[in-house]
């Protein structure tokens, strides 16, 4: 899938509601309304997924221990004929997890080649350090939760640095019990780097809470995000992590080779132009 082709909006959280393939459908129908382009569809999994008996903790057990563990994924090839001409579908899995440890048992775990995007929502402290400074992850999101992250500027440019993204999802605003902490931390991303690197999804799995695009660029006002910075976390920094995702799960490589094209047919293009120019 040519991630350069996309137009229009995206969101790249959306949950299916139970196991019912009809009403993500239909909330796909929804977006596609709204003017959305490209989605992508997530799993959530726990950390709990790995935890074996006390007999099978020993290091040389731990990649056997993950290729037997199969995490779920959303069949999308039948959501994307269906959506053929009008959606690019993603896959995604966010990983919720306390122990920096859990997350070596899934990098080790065949399942998660299956997925587009790589998503980590810390559940500790330790996990957010581990998330920022070392893990290989597309995005991290801080749901709100009982407990309340110390985040600070250090993190934030680490993260920023290696290429992560963070995601606000939009239906933690909804929520009258997730909203402050949500606004939270969405200030302090502007706070410490200007919202550089935020994404805004929906994170919905009910067609009832899906806004439009225009009505998320003023809430957005909310989260510390001018007209410009809103518009970009729902198109530029969007395309800009999948192509990050795709790097990550493809090499370097293709990429640098893929900028040296780019930049000879500019200057290519830039001398055909300048040669008009001259009388």
């Amino acid at each position: 899938m040519d991630i350069r082709e996309s137009v229009g909006f995206y969101d790249l959280c959306v949950n299916m509601p139970g196991h019912d393939v009809q009403n993500l459908h239909s909330i796909l129908l929804k977006l596609y309304e709204y003017g959305f382009r490209t989605i992508a569809i997530n799993t959530n999994i726990d950390e709990s997924v790995f935890i074996t008996d006390k007999r099978k903790k020993k290091k040389s057990d731990e990649s056997e221990i993950s290729q037997s563990i199969i995490l779920d994924t959303v069949n999308i090839e039948n959501l994307r004929k269906k959506f053929d001409g009008k959606l690019k579908i993603f896959n995604r899995i966010t990983f919720f997890c306390s122990d920096p440890a859990k997350s070596h048992a899934l990098n080790h775990c065949s399942s998660l080649k299956k997925y587009d995007l790589y998503s980590f929502a810390p559940k500790t402290q330790n996990a957010l350090q581990f998330a920022c400074t070392q893990l290989n992850a597309d995005i991290i999101t801080l749901r709100p939760h009982t407990v309340t992250f110390k985040f600070n500027k250090k993190l934030y440019e680490q993260a920023i640095e290696r290429g992560i993204h963070f995601e606000i999802q939009y239906v933690d605003l909804l929520n009258i019990e997730s909203r402050k902490q949500t606004i939270h931390y969405s200030h302090l991303f502007h706070t410490y780097g200007k919202s550089k690197n935020v994404i805004l999804s929906s994170g919905t799995n009910d067609i009832r809470t899906i806004r439009n695009p225009y009505d998320l660029i003023n809430l957005a006002c909310l989260l510390g995000l001018n007209e410009v910075k809103a518009k970009a976390s729902i198109l530029h920094q969007c395309k800009r992590l999948l192509l990050r995702a795709e790097r990550r799960r493809r090499g370097k490589a293709a990429f640098i080779i893929e900028s040296q094209i780019k930049r000879t047919n500019i200057t290519e293009e830039n001398s055909k132009f300048s040669k008009k120019l001259k009388f």
